[in-house]
């Protein structure tokens, strides 16, 4: 059987974590990214993240072009949904416009662009449609993608202390962790120091100088609409402050 090229998916577990820019002032975080639902899809992933010079941070336009998938970003534009949401409450955090055009528009010329404002990261690298689902055992040779728990015992620890460490350089204005149930893997990620309190349906810690959020994953079910436009209006008070 076919398999991935090991010692570029090693290279790019150890040292991708997303898309954008990470002098940014919004910085959305990210259990693991969605997708990787077939062998063909990683190899077109490690190819396109090869062409644009393995970095640590892509332009999501231009990564997702290279996979084919400009749906997303060229006229009719193709809501994503967790795309849409992170666009959601970045605009209203700006006080800006939030409908679906404002959202498409946003989605597709400024969503995580290498110079943009957005920071999208993800603290384990390798996409996954759901966390029931582990095809890598099968698509490598590496000992340690052999489960999915001993690929998380391989790179959590490292890639959470690197997160945590970016955050600390960069300061960014905005952090928002997405997924309510890994609250205490992004405690570890900001810090003791944050002391995260309850605001009636996502939780939030300020320092000095960030304002942490976690919020529920926006592909979450049953959430009102409302939801992240509420996260967005909490943000824009307390930048304002």
């Amino acid at each position: 059987m076919e398999t991935l090229n090991d010692d570029d998916l090693r290279q790019f577990m150890q040292t991708f974590y997303g898309y954008g820019n990470l002098d940014g002032r919004f910085w959305f975080i990210g259990m693991e990214e969605g997708g990787g639902n077939s062998l063909e899809e990683m190899q077109a992933r490690l190819k396109a993240w090869k062409q644009l010079g393995k970095p640590e941070l892509a332009d999501l336009r231009d990564f997702h072009l290279l996979l084919r998938m400009p749906e997303f970003f060229t006229n009719p534009v193709k809501l994503q949904r967790t795309w849409m949401q992170i666009a959601k409450i970045t605009l209203v955090a700006k006080g800006q416009p939030h409908g679906l055009e404002a959202l498409r528009t946003y989605q597709q010329d400024y969503l995580g662009r290498k110079n943009g404002e957005i920071c999208l990261m993800e603290l384990l690298p390798l996409p996954s449609p759901r966390t029931s689902a582990w095809a890598y055992a099968q698509w490598s040779t590496l000992p340690f993608l052999a489960k999915r728990e001993t690929y998380y015992q391989e790179y959590y620890p490292q890639r959470s202390a690197h997160i945590a460490r970016r955050i600390q350089e960069n300061q960014p204005k905005v952090v928002i962790f997405y997924g309510i149930g890994y609250r205490s893997f992004w405690q570890a990620i900001a810090g003791k120091e944050v002391e995260f309190q309850n605001q009636d349906g996502f939780l939030s810690g300020i320092t000095s100088h960030t304002v942490y959020l976690i919020i529920k994953h926006p592909n979450a079910r049953k959430l009102p609409h409302t939801y992240f436009e509420m996260a967005g209006a909490y943000l824009r008070e307390h930048l304002q402050t």
